[in-house]
């Protein structure tokens, strides 16, 4: 077997270095392939910003940034080893090194479809030994403006946890701090091989898509922890039994005099890395070898028999037009990554929000938090006001189609309806269950369905009046302005306005029943509910007086680039 067969069925060549003669040819006379590797990444960084308008300037803010962020970081760090504190100097070293670590892991498999280095299958037709291979994409993950900010980091703490001390004492903080950095580079490079596949496939998008979302929630989350230095005990009371917090916590006990106990709690990360490694070397060689594809038992039945109009646990949508535009939708929530950002946000603020109150509040005003169940449907009812420009160029069917406006608007509605009201019922059911407030749980469900029969009223009319074309970037972040900018703000402005004027009387009766006794509330919600049936119909007949005639406008504002 030749040194490239044996390198592409992910097994070292026979006598160490055998293929070293292949990697060279590969690579370049007498540089190695992490040498190579490394030159590329650096040459992927100059390229990109080359390729790109304002690419130069984003990469130069990005290094500025880095360089300050891990300039501050590195001061810090620094501060807080020469304090005489002993609190101080083990909270900051063992939650700075779990956040290091868990970073680490977690940023590259945000930015996986930005960085051409992760992915190892783009290297698979060269003739590259796994060792040297991994020993290159090991390299790699040291390389660009994040990478560097986190060194400075940690070289700022082992200036500052190993000043004044002997020599014993400086050697564990240096290891530590090296394992610390090999222990991240070996988690994230082994996470973003394992998940390669599936990262750059429709569901490891949607993975990417929560996971986002609940980092953007996390940051709003953090306002309200009570931070104190309690606290900051407590965290790390839990945390020093991970590996990143041993090393942490491995130097705190070196300073102290402990040395057999600090050499003890590295041995976790030592034990660790070369695990990963491992597990890494199992990843790269599937995926360097093992071709992804394969249907599975669930998609060779559809294959067979087809995949029904209608969903079977839906059973009261009717064989007609709008049932088949409810199924539809409900598919395209599944399979648009932009309609599950409004799907995901829906959730995560649907659910933290009453939570939040819920437990900030107590006593009769924490049961009353059940009525925020409704916020989901809030939330969905806003990303709804675009119903046409996530069709884009499938508006052409309901041309082709004749007269149904009318079911097309009906199903889109049906659809949001069996998306929002689900979750205002779980998230009701949670919150009476920890609140005790069963009295408030009907009132949520009938005011979700007054609030969304209100605001999507206004989304049809708005949809159909002013569609808006957008990007064919298909992240499911993208911006929805397709060019128009202020105007498309505007329109989504003023549409939220409007919703808001109409659910002012829901909201204003509600707030006096609540005030004046919560048994008015038998009262004003069924008044509520039916104040949102009857603006649904009359936005659904409005909506389809106006759109019956504006298709062909529709089509050409969503799809202009069809239509000439």
């Amino acid at each position: 077997m030749s040194a490239a067969d044996q390198a592409t069925s992910g097994r070292e060549p026979s006598g160490g270095d055998a293929a070293a003669p292949a990697a060279s040819a590969a690579t370049g006379s007498g540089r190695t392939v992490a040498e190579t590797l490394v030159r590329l990444k650096v040459r992927l960084i100059v390229n990109r910003a080359r390729s790109s308008k304002g690419g130069v300037a984003q990469v130069v803010v990005a290094c500025l940034l880095a360089l300050v962020v891990g300039g501050f970081g590195a001061l810090l760090a620094f501060t807080a080893g020469v304090v005489h504190d002993v609190r101080v100097n083990r909270d900051v070293i063992v939650i700075g090194a779990t956040a290091i670590a868990l970073g680490w892991a977690v940023l590259p498999l945000i930015s996986f479809g930005s960085d051409e280095s992760l992915d190892p299958a783009r290297l698979v037709l060269f003739p590259l030994a796994r060792g040297p291979l991994m020993r290159g994409l090991l390299a790699t993950a040291f390389v660009g403006p994040a990478p560097s900010a986190v060194i400075l980091v940690v070289f700022g703490a082992v200036l500052g946890y190993a000043t004044g001390t002997n020599l014993a004492v400086a050697a564990v903080v240096i290891v530590a701090a090296g394992l610390l950095l090999g222990l991240s580079a070996a988690t994230a490079r082994t996470l973003t091989t394992f998940l390669a596949a599936g990262l750059s496939s429709r569901r490891g998008r949607d993975a990417m898509i929560v996971i986002v979302s609940l980092l953007a929630l996390s940051i709003q989350v953090l306002r309200f922890v009570h931070y104190s230095v309690d606290f900051a005990d407590r965290l790390v009371a839990v945390i020093r039994w991970l590996p990143p917090g041993m090393l942490g916590e491995a130097i705190i006990d070196a300073r102290a005099g402990e040395l057999g106990r600090a050499v003890l709690e590295l041995v976790p990360a030592a034990v660790l890395i070369p695990l990963l490694l491992r597990w890494w070397a199992g990843a790269l060689d599937r995926s360097m070898t093992v071709v992804a594809g394969g249907q599975s038992p669930h998609r060779q039945r559809v294959a067979r028999d087809g995949l029904p109009l209608l969903f079977t646990g839906l059973g009261f949508l009717d064989r007609r037009p709008w049932g088949a535009v409810t199924a539809k939708e409900l598919r395209y929530v599944v399979r648009e990554p932009r309609r599950k950002v409004t799907l995901v946000n829906s959730v995560l603020i649907g659910v933290g929000l009453p939570v939040w109150v819920a437990l900030r509040s107590g006593g009769d005003t924490g049961s009353r938090a059940v009525l925020l169940a409704t916020v989901a449907g809030y939330i969905a009812v806003i990303g709804s006001s675009n119903q046409f420009g996530l069709d884009g160029p499938a508006v052409w069917l309901d041309m082709v189609a004749g007269d149904t406006m009318r079911s097309v608007l009906v199903g889109k509605n049906v659809a949001v309806a069996l998306e929002v009201l689900p979750l205002v019922a779980l998230v009701g059911l949670g919150l009476a269950a920890v609140t005790g407030g069963w009295i408030y749980l009907p009132a949520a469900v009938l005011l979700a369905a007054a609030g969304l029969g209100v605001g999507l009223a206004t989304a049809n009319v708005i949809s159909v009046r002013f569609p808006i074309r957008l990007p064919e970037n298909r992240s499911p972040f993208a911006g929805s302005g397709g060019g128009q900018g202020c105007a498309t703000s505007a329109i989504l402005l003023a549409c939220a306005l409007v919703q808001n004027l109409l659910l002012a009387p829901v909201g204003i009766a509600v707030a006096i029943a609540m005030f004046v006794g919560p048994v008015w509330l038998l009262l004003v919600v069924p008044l509520a509910a039916a104040y949102g049936a009857g603006m649904w119909f009359a936005g659904v007949h409005i909506a389809t007086a106006v759109g019956r005639d504006r298709l062909p406008e529709i089509l050409v504002r969503v799809d202009p680039a069809r239509t000439g």
